[in-house]
């Protein structure tokens, strides 16, 4: 089984994909992730992806492409994607290299979403991940795991935000019809609180799917 989360930054997409991959033991693939790891491990790509990254850029789909195809395996119960496909060449990459059953659209206007991006921190030491609306800190500024110092992600400044918004809207937010057309689009509305869109997620999964690996 593997699904697909989409939506604007700031929908959710990362928390409501680990929520899905908790309950049902699937691997999280979370491309942002993935591609921030090769810049921290100084790959011999981590030079062109910071560039993109830095400038607010998709990475080009050659660069991921690869790093998705790393991710599988024949044992794996199912994949989550989050934050991919970001465009049509990816939608047609995932839906013709993977059986998708379901991709779960985030739907959030673009005010909502920015909000929530300037709200994101994550930790200098552990990077642990933190949002000041949602899930802050115990003692403002400092992570609760390692107690070091909780930092704006350098991608998260106001004029890449506004940037990303707009690259969505242009490259990602059409897929919706793609997805739709081929009848595996799902519409949630991520305004909502976390355990709410959680729900609302699991409804609508198939009522015999969900009490064969209800815990």
């Amino acid at each position: 089984m593997n699904y697909v989360f989409l939506g604007i930054q700031g929908s959710g997409k990362g928390t409501q994909a680990k929520l899905l991959c908790q309950k049902f033991d699937f691997m999280h693939v979370n491309l942002g992730g993935l591609l921030r790891k090769q810049v921290n491990d100084n790959t011999e790509l981590s030079t062109e992806i910071d560039f993109y990254i830095s400038k607010g850029m998709f990475v080009p789909d050659e660069i991921v492409f690869k790093m998705i195809r790393k991710c599988f395996h024949k044992k794996l119960k199912g994949m989550v994607f989050d934050g991919f496909p970001r465009n049509y060449l990816q939608a047609k990459f995932l839906t013709e290299n993977f059986h998708i059953r379901y991709v779960f659209y985030l739907d959030l206007d673009n005010e909502t979403a920015k909000q929530r991006m300037l709200a994101r921190r994550i930790c200098s030491g552990c990077n642990k991940d933190y949002n000041l609306i949602f899930t802050p800190p115990k003692i403002e500024g400092t992570c609760d795991v390692c107690s070091k110092k909780l930092i704006t992600r350098v991608d998260d400044t106001e004029v890449l935000i506004e940037s990303r918004i707009a690259l969505f809207n242009q490259e990602t937010k059409p897929l919706i019809d793609y997805f739709k057309d081929i009848g595996i689009l799902v519409d949630i509305n991520s305004g909502n609180d976390v355990e709410t869109v959680h729900k609302e997620i699991l409804h609508s999964l198939k009522h015999e799917y969900v009490k064969t690996h209800r815990g």
